[in-house]
């Protein structure tokens, strides 16, 4: 009796699943048709909110509300398959990755440019051949002269006293950009930000810290990657001998042990802590010709390099010099290989992955901004820019209305109230785009197949590292940083909002009611927007420049007002067992708790200036849920945050979710009212901590 209803919830948020992946832009519906469609919409929106709440008879609203909102979260996406923590605003980036994969499948719509067919043409070889061992070793071997392949230089009779590791490794760095035994890096030098600057020093070691190399303690580890290496080298040489593939095993970690030892003894040091300005000239005096970085940087760069680098970690150097002496130029050469041969391997569909998901996860790594682009020319996104703008517009409605006048912000001065409010009128949203004509622009030197993965692997790879390394005599330019959800930008005084962001029907739907629009778009962008009020936002201006426009009197209240919330989260200092580290805990907080109430309000004015009918009522209740508007805010609202977290996590370095939600919605009074929540539940906080 217990399945069905269990499977009927499961329908519903299928249901809702497949109803986001359609844009639902068709041009001319029927009366009838749209009304079907609507009922459709709301019961399959209340099947998936159903489908995360606990049974009632488990938890009590006023007693754990997040548990009362999410309590099926972990059964229907648990961390323990995934290994990492599953959470509904991940959710959106998912639905952003199948919708691209039915996308990159069908014909586009509308004119499709250059940079579109190279997507395309990647992301189909990807699905053809992606898992074709042979492909990638054949293009290994093309791509690198290994002097007649691999494995046969097991032979003795091996060229040896011809063989030269940094010759070999130079070309993989050009060709393949994989760093083997020198890492070497473009980026913004940290003393001069006006500048880039070369990094030489340690690549990146599959386990990571020098303590994973070495410790004791992680000899259960070492063992589980050795294995895996001869796993993945048996795939590729099925005819070779068991000797054979546990020879190179030992060879590639005991290779990487020893390079370990030229890491830092603390893997938590800074760049600037761990590293060393020289001149190439100077390093050549000091490495001499077991490791030349001046003709290493000659092959690669085709030129001679008059200029200081960084050297980091500043022993790592010194200590590859003895490796290079002790080891048989046999194992240099094989370590050498593998590593290729594992980059190349790192292409490959993994087990529990789907093909289709997994080759649009490989364009969007490669090609992040193009396929932003095609997504947002391939779906229709007005309806929700147009129901983000007016939210927006509802939200400022209500925090300005606070600056003007309220009784709530009388902790602050008058002329900084005014200030306030001409921050907030130059506040904006910012709907990302992107240059077409750059774009194309950028893959103009690149020709993809639609049959030949792994060589066109090959070429993105060679046209990414070919960019990287051309910065190095570029003038910096801000980061294109992408965001998963609208973002504050403090210097410009805008919320970025991300074309990921702008889906139907994940958030929102004119179908839906009301109650969700602010609960979710309402929150998320009054978060935001108090970003630009809080203790960092206030100290730049509505121009974003840095300049603080507090008074001394505003500033003294809000570390006063702020206090209780330290003083309220302070016991948060552990969740499951685990450290809890939030290094920006009172901007959360304070985010937290004030866009909630003022997302609450904005949806109080409008359902007030709604035309009072029994249709208003009706549409602002949902079936299959005995839930009053004001229940179905805070519903929505606490969904935002469903979580669950895999054993494996050492610490939390963000709140948990479910602190947050609980303590945020302690100081709400309303909640309380809609809940009847009383003084002896544990959501009803005594002492209420309220800033904005």
């Amino acid at each position: 009796t217990m399945e069905f209803p269990t499977l009927r919830l499961l329908l519903g948020v299928t249901l809702l699943g497949s109803i986001c992946l359609t844009d639902g832009t068709a041009l001319h519906p029927h009366p009838l048709t749209t009304n079907y469609t609507i009922d459709i919409l709301r019961l399959a929106k209340a099947a998936h909110i159903k489908a995360y709440m606990a049974d009632e008879d488990q938890v009590e609203a006023c007693e754990n509300f997040y548990q009362f909102a999410c309590g099926n979260w972990p059964r229907l996406h648990p961390a323990r398959i995934s290994k990492h923590r599953t959470n509904y605003l991940e959710e959106l980036q998912e639905l952003y990755i199948r919708k691209s994969a039915e996308m990159l499948k069908n014909p586009t719509r509308g004119a499709e440019n250059a940079a579109d067919r190279q997507i395309k043409n990647f992301f189909g070889s990807c699905r053809l051949q992606a898992n074709s061992t042979s492909s990638a070793l054949n293009t290994l071997l093309q791509v690198a002269d290994f002097r007649g392949g691999w494995p046969e230089i097991r032979v003795s009779s091996w060229y040896q006293y011809e063989y030269d590791w940094l010759q070999v490794v130079a070309h993989l760095k050009r060709q393949l950009g994989v760093d083997i035994f020198i890492g070497l890096d473009v980026i913004l030098d940290y003393k001069e930000d006006r500048m880039h600057r070369l990094k030489i020093g340690a690549p990146d070691l599959p386990l990571g810290t020098r303590r994973r190399y070495l410790d004791p303690e992680y000899a259960g580890a070492r063992e589980l990657y050795e294995r895996s290496i001869v796993g993945k080298l048996k795939q590729y040489f099925p005819e070779q001998s068991k000797r054979w593939l546990q020879e190179v095993a030992e060879q590639v970690v005991h290779i990487e042990q020893e390079l370990a030892k030229g890491l830092p003894h603390n893997a938590a040091l800074t760049l600037e802590q761990t590293t060393r300005q020289r001149t190439a000239a100077e390093m050549k005096s000091a490495y001499g010709s077991y490791v030349d970085v001046t003709r290493y940087l000659q092959l690669i760069f085709n030129d001679n390099l008059y200029m200081d680098l960084y050297e980091t970690p500043e022993d790592y150097l010194s200590n590859l010099v003895d490796v290079i002496r002790a080891t048989p130029k046999l194992q240099l050469a094989n370590y050498t290989i593998w590593r290729a041969l594992d980059a190349l391997d790192s292409a490959r569909v993994p087990p529990t992955q789907q093909p289709d998901i997994w080759c649009v996860q490989l364009a969007q790594r490669y090609f992040p901004q193009q396929l932003e682009s095609l997504f947002h020319r391939n779906y229709n996104h007005m309806q929700m820019i147009n129901e983000l703008q007016s939210t927006w517009s509802d939200i400022k409605r209500v925090f300005r209305e606070d600056l003007q006048a309220s009784e709530r912000l009388h902790w602050l001065t008058q002329e900084t109230r005014q200030k306030a409010i001409t921050k907030l009128e130059a506040l904006k949203l910012h709907f990302r785009t992107h240059d077409e004509h750059k774009l194309v622009r950028q893959m103009h030197d690149l020709t993809l197949h639609t049959e030949k993965f792994y060589p066109n692997l090959v070429k993105v790879l060679q046209w990414q590292t070919q960019r990287g390394l051309a910065k190095l005599t570029q003038e910096p330019v801000a980061e294109d940083v992408v965001y998963k959800l609208p973002h504050y930008e403090m210097q410009k005084n805008r919320i970025q909002v991300p074309i990921t962001f702008l889906q139907a029907r994940f958030f929102w739907d004119a179908a839906y009611p009301n109650a969700l629009k602010y609960a979710t778009l309402g929150v998320l962008l009054a978060r935001q927007m108090l970003h630009g009020f809080d203790g960092v936002g206030r100290r730049y201006d509505a121009y974003g420049y840095q300049n603080n426009w507090w008074d001394g009197s505003s500033e003294n209240s809000y570390q006063r007002r702020t206090q209780c919330f330290q003083e309220q989260y302070a016991v948060f200092v552990q969740y499951k067992e685990k450290p809890v580290q939030d290094a920006d805990l009172l901007r959360r907080v304070v985010a937290d708790n004030g866009a909630l109430d003022i997302a609450y309000r904005a949806y109080q004015q409008w359902f007030k200036n709604a035309a009072d009918t029994p249709a208003i009522y009706q549409r602002e209740r949902l079936p299959l849920l005995d839930r009053s508007h004001n229940q179905l805010f805070y519903l929505g609202y606490a969904q935002l945050y469903c979580t669950d977290y895999p054993e494996t996590v050492e610490r939390f370095d963000e709140l948990p979710e479910p602190l947050r939600v609980n303590t945020a919605l302690s100081n709400q009074q309303q909640f309380s009212n809609t809940y009847s929540c009383t003084r002896d539940n544990k959501l009803y906080a005594r002492f209420k901590c309220t800033l904005y």
